[in-house]
């Protein structure tokens, strides 16, 4: 299996859970690719104020560095497992939509489609060339035919709604973490034990239908 790891908004590669879960994953023998994404900085942002505007951050950077840096990476023989956090698996739908890819399985944590609202101006200032409802759901359904959204029942930044409007319009399985913040690192999540263990069971999945 070939993971891809995908990070949010303000974040990099070496944020939150992904530095230890991609090593773990790693020791299980498998591919990890861990893409870093030009982003804001919080303070600098936060600093000019609500009328800031992203400079780094946008859909079309992101989308031009996955087809740069990623996308020569993946095969049409590969078996792929994407993971995102936050802006990420909005993201994910974006490149898979433009890019035509088929994946094994999705996992979205904290997840949502568009504005957050919140007293958190800083997320809209970046996200927003991001925000997308009215996606090809049935085609998102026949390239990600299985998918998982982590969601906590106390996120600081996004409702409820917000992952539970996902999830319906992905049919995916929803798995809440009570008491999960937004599942990053402020909110206790150096690791993901979780998260490792359904990206585990989509190996065990694919082992188990290659010797049947």
């Amino acid at each position: 299996m070939k993971f891809v790891i995908f990070h949010g908004s303000f974040g990099n590669p070496e944020s939150n859970w992904t530095p230890e879960l991609k090593q773990s994953l790693l020791a299980l023998g498998q591919d990890v690719i861990t893409p870093a994404f030009p982003c804001e900085n919080w303070d600098a942002i936060s600093a000019v104020g609500p009328s800031a505007h992203a400079k780094n951050q946008s859909l079309e950077s992101w989308l031009a560095i996955f087809e740069k840096e990623v996308l020569p990476q993946l095969s049409p023989d590969d078996k792929l497992c994407f993971v995102g956090h936050s802006l990420a698996p909005l993201f994910i739908l974006h490149l898979v939509s433009k890019f035509n890819i088929q994946l094994d399985s999705a996992i979205f944590a904290s997840p949502f489609l568009e504005d957050i609202g919140g007293e958190y101006w800083q997320f809209k200032t970046v996200n927003g060339t991001f925000y997308k409802t009215d996606f090809n759901w049935e085609l998102l359904h026949k390239l990600i035919p299985t998918s998982y959204v982590l969601y906590s029942d106390n996120d600081p930044y996004i409702d409820q709604h917000f992952f539970l409007d996902f999830g319906a319009k992905m049919k995916s399985s929803m798995i809440l973490v009570r008491g999960g913040g937004h599942l990053n690192l402020d909110a206790g999540f150096k690791s993901f034990p979780l998260l490792l263990e359904l990206c585990k069971s989509r190996v065990n999945l694919k082992k188990s239908s290659l010797n049947a």
